[in-house]
């Protein structure tokens, strides 16, 4: 009997980030660059993690500041391969409410975000949320 209740609390306890909704794992990839070849690896990156351990058993964000929210541009190269891994494959985007600003003041308008990007309040704050969340880091 006492076996089997063991059985089955360590049963339960594996199962139960599934029941939860939660992702296994947890990835945060920052681009603060305006390097194409940053952009590639970053997109790249997170394509690659969905693709090997699965849709629903990693959480991807990618968060941009600074340089950085060229990837998120509406008028770069970028924008049929983000909103498809936005679509396909779930990953998530940010970008830095504080660049978007200082972009607005500079030129007089903001620019045009891909459509489903989040807005944050600072790209560093939301770097810091995340790996307190539990989200490792990586920057291309």
């Amino acid at each position: 009997m006492i076996l089997k209740n063991i059985t089955a609390i360590v049963t339960l306890l594996f199962l139960l980030p599934a029941l939860s909704g939660a992702a296994e794992h947890k990835m945060m990839i920052q681009v603060n660059s305006k390097s194409d070849l940053s952009y590639k690896m970053a997109l790249l990156g997170a394509k690659n993690l969905k693709t090997q351990l699965g849709r629903n058993n990693v959480d991807v964000e990618i968060v941009t500041y600074g340089p950085g929210i060229k990837l998120l541009r509406t008028d770069n190269w970028t924008t049929k391969r983000v909103t498809e891994l936005q679509n396909k494959y779930g990953v998530k985007f940010s970008v830095c409410e504080g660049t978007l600003k200082a972009i607005a003041k500079k030129h007089g308008k903001e620019p045009e975000i891909i459509s489903g990007v989040t807005r944050v309040p600072t790209g560093t704050l939301r770097i810091l949320q995340l790996q307190e969340a539990g989200y490792h880091y990586i920057k291309p």
